[in-house]
């Protein structure tokens, strides 16, 4: 630094020309993911997330005529058709009582708004809604829907899951058409990642079913 000195009322000043930093005021810029200065960054907490979901099976006989018009005896033709579909919903909980970074909002905006670090551990969730697979095959029964639906039934319980029983619906037949059906219900709680996993066993479970005859 250089000093300049002039007289004034018979004494000296002094005047400083440079930069003077003033402790606690100069701001340090914060890095993206950076905690605030003398804090420490709670780890990430896994939350706790529910799924529930419903397995369908349904066997349907469709009637129809391809004859003549005004046939005295019309012969009617059939087609038999056996489909399933599994449909699951997701979503977040909140993180175990007690567990570092509970109570804690997560951040909505990267990893800070505005220039300044967020505070705590991100404990975000992604929901996840309408997810599912299923498939169908010509022909089949009833009997082979309730087959799907308890091999099902067996591996949601697998997975910790409680379970509905199986439900066999057959209604009264109809002239034109048929219907029945076999499906249940299931629910289940784990941390994220078991939960997907889940999600990913239940899924190949139903891809794996085939008909008997097949």
């Amino acid at each position: 630094m250089q000093f300049h000195g002039w007289s004034r009322s018979g004494g000296l000043l002094l005047s400083t020309v440079g930069v003077v930093l003033l402790s606690g005021l100069v701001p340090v810029p914060a890095t993206a993911g950076s905690s605030p200065v003398g804090g420490s960054r709670a780890p990430s907490v896994e939350t706790n997330v529910v799924l529930t979901g419903s397995y369908s099976c349904n066997y349907t006989v469709t009637s129809y005529y391809t004859g003549p018009i005004g046939d005295p005896e019309p012969v009617y033709e059939t087609y038999a058709e056996t489909s399933d579909s599994l449909y699951m919903n997701s979503t977040g909980g909140n993180p175990p009582p007690g567990a570092p970074g509970a109570g804690q909002v997560p951040p909505s905006i990267g990893p800070g708004f505005g220039g300044r670090p967020t505070v705590g551990g991100t404990l975000a969730v992604t929901p996840t809604s309408g997810f599912g697979t299923g498939h169908s095959f010509d022909g089949g029964s009833i009997e082979e829907c309730v087959r799907f639906a308890q091999v099902m039934l067996a591996n949601a319980q697998s997975l910790g899951c409680t379970t509905s029983h199986v439900r066999r619906r057959q209604p009264p037949q109809t002239a034109g058409n048929s219907y029945a059906s076999a499906s249940l219900n299931f629910v289940c709680e784990g941390s994220q990642s078991s939960i997907v996993h889940g999600m990913g066993e239940l899924s190949r479970a139903v891809l794996a079913l085939k008909l008997s005859t097949h």
